[in-house]
């Protein structure tokens, strides 16, 4: 399904339609769309001016690229502005502002020699340069030699004014056989309207879904999209072309399964005002899943947290322990496998384990942990267990594109009532629900084309607010669907405590009917991503978020019109 804007396909939600519907605080639609439609909008009776995402720079990049004789080929710079909510979410302490943004080199060898790295280069100044005088947060060569026919990537992560929108630059990559630039390219640094938003492979990892995004006013063609250096068997998009402000989806099947946690570069070729261009995304291959979790569990409370559709919890990586030796299989759970430097020989030990969901590496990191630390412990996990993806939990939005990045699968935690914030509350006991979605916004606008998952709120007993130490049930579905809505790709409980459970059943229920919805439609919302916001227009007491797949379209409604318990 394209997600247009032409009304070949309206789908309108009147006022007066929606009146029985929001007699609840969050609801999920679903509707099912048969074939592929070029055109979709969502429209309601009043028009919201809220967007997504800011209109990207109309200002062409300049690309020159020298010949050398290493042959190494630039082909794409993607550039992403820092960006994160600063008028409906205000931080406490934002120390040092970001005023750069994101830089992914893509490059491929197109001689018959490997190439050797040394260092890169930006604007006459090496990168230990950049790096030690605290101008980039940090940065990744994923590999130090590049073989003929390989495409690459080189990761940084910017901080400083001299890496704002707009600026010129001179970068080189010096190679270590000759000490020369094996590649030289000039330009200015702008957004793109064309990106790939998110990137989700399948079971097997023969199969990838793809979804392209255009922030622009101008149509684009897409002509191919491909994985390099792979053999594709079969793609497909739900259309060719990319409207303005459009959205396309396209699927990738391989003729063989691609290795777990190896690099991946998606590329889509794009005709735009008769000018032809490649647009370019990556990360690690591991097959997406979608946990319904909670921090903590022990043997005593697995059956209950499997009767409320709870199928992951945090664990560490002890190969002779319980859990990984008989009770995950068991009881049917996967782990955050918590991980520090210290663990790597357990990790080793316990070897390729179908329970581990992922590696978590921190928890809230960008407190007090710099992100070239972070760097390199996501490094030490990778190299010791290459078969699950890498991930911490964040809490700031104002680092979420420093420390975003790193990691395989980003996570956030922010809790609107009875629970300490890092952001500045109305209340002594909370703020708007809805400032939980502003989180997630942000998080995946850093991390795209990654999956997120998100910490929602749920039976952990803060004692700020009187009378009501856990959220209702109705400010729990309201998360909920703000976090889902916005683009999370998993969701888990914080937390899910007995004590809390038995003096708040309702609460306790809520969770239960809300894990039984997420286990139905959890696949649909893995291949999903959310349409630009422009394209849904609510009234003003009412919160929608729709998010598109292959042939579904789901909506996430709340009702905005209450007062905080």
């Amino acid at each position: 399904m394209s997600a247009g804007i032409r009304e070949k396909m309206p789908l309108r939600l009147k006022r007066s339609n929606m009146i029985p519907l929001l007699i609840l605080p969050a609801c999920f639609l679903l509707l099912n769309v048969s074939g592929h439609t070029d055109e979709l909008i969502i429209e309601t009776s009043e028009i919201s001016n809220q967007r997504l995402y800011a209109k990207a720079d109309d200002s062409a990049k300049i690309i020159k690229t020298k010949a050398n004789e290493n042959s190494i080929r630039l082909d794409y710079l993607h550039y992403r502005p820092v960006s994160y909510e600063t008028e409906m979410v205000q931080e406490l302490e934002n120390v040092h502002p970001n005023q750069g943004g994101l830089i992914y080199v893509y490059y491929t060898n197109i001689s018959s020699k490997p190439v050797n790295f040394a260092y890169w280069r930006w604007n006459d100044f090496d990168e230990s340069v950049w790096r030690l005088d605290n101008l980039i947060s940090w940065d990744r060569l994923y590999h130090n030699k590049i073989n003929p026919g390989q495409t690459s990537v080189l990761e940084i992560n910017a901080v400083s004014e001299k890496f704002k929108e707009g600026s010129a630059y001179d970068f080189e990559i010096i190679s270590k056989d000759t000490w020369k630039p094996a590649v030289s390219h000039s330009g200015l640094l702008s957004e793109d309207n064309v990106s790939i938003s998110l990137i989700t492979f399948k079971p097997g990892l023969k199969t990838a879904v793809v979804h392209i995004r255009n922030i622009g006013d101008t149509a684009v063609q897409i002509d191919k999209i491909q994985i390099t250096g792979k053999q594709v068997q079969k793609s497909e998009l739900t259309a060719n072309t990319l409207v303005p402000y459009g959205h396309v989806i396209g699927r990738i099947d391989l003729v063989s399964a691609l290795k777990e946690s190896e690099l991946i570069v998606v590329k889509a070729d794009i005709r735009e005002k008769k000018s032809e261009r490649s647009v370019m995304a990556h990360r690690r291959a591991f097959a997406d899943y979608f946990p319904i979790g909670t921090w903590g569990a022990d043997p005593a409370s697995y059956l209950a947290q499997r009767r409320h559709h709870i199928d992951t919890c945090v664990q560490g990586a002890d190969p002779l322990s319980a859990f990984y030796k008989e009770e995950a299989e068991r009881f049917g759970y996967r782990s955050l496998a918590t991980v520090n430097y210290n663990d790597t020989y357990d990790l080793r030990t316990l070897g390729r384990h179908r329970a581990v969901a992922c590696l978590q590496l921190s928890d809230e990191p960008d407190w007090v942990t710099h992100p070239q630390q972070v760097v390199l412990q996501d490094s030490i996990a990778r190299h010791a267990y290459p078969y699950a993806p890498t991930m911490t939990t964040l809490c700031r939005n104002v680092t979420f594109f420093e420390y975003a990045p790193i990691v395989d699968l980003p996570c956030m935690d922010h809790y609107c009532v009875t629970a300490p914030s890092t952001s500045k509350w109305p209340t002594p006991f909370g703020t708007k629900l809805e400032e939980t979605g502003y989180y997630t916004r942000d998080l995946k606008a850093a991390s795209e084309p990654k999956p997120i998952w998100v910490w929602s709120q749920g039976l952990f007993d803060w004692d700020e607010r009187p009378g009501q130490t856990v959220p209702t049930p109705e400010e729990l579905s309201v998360q909920l669907m703000q976090n889902i809505g916005r683009g999370a790709k998993g969701i888990l409980w914080f937390t899910f405590r007995e004590k809390p459970g038995i003096k708040y059943p309702e609460t306790k229920s809520s969770i239960q009917g809300w894990g039984r919805v997420l286990r139905l439609i959890k696949s649909d919302i893995l291949r999903s991503e959310p349409i630009l916001q422009r394209h849904i227009n609510f009234p003003s007491n009412v919160d929608a978020f729709a998010l598109v797949n292959f042939n579904k379209l789901i909506l996430c409604i709340t009702n905005k019109h209450y007062q905080m318990a």
